[in-house]
């Protein structure tokens, strides 16, 4: 989870003289297993316990 939160960090820092909004954190996560994590990549994956599609989360 640090990993992530260290990457979504470093895109923003990298990213923030050509935002123009704000940047709002995001979970994907496998409602199948009921996990959830940040979203640090445009590709969502599979879950590693089940296979399934992750999913972006509603807040």
């Amino acid at each position: 989870m640090f990993e992530q939160a260290v990457q979504v960090s470093e895109a923003y820092r990298q990213g923030a003289s050509q935002m123009q909004g704000t940047l709002r954190m995001a979970l994907k996560g496998c409602l199948h297993c009921r996990t959830a994590q940040m979203i640090a990549s445009p590709e969502l994956g599979t879950c590693t316990d089940c296979g399934e599609d992750l999913q972006v989360l509603e807040a």
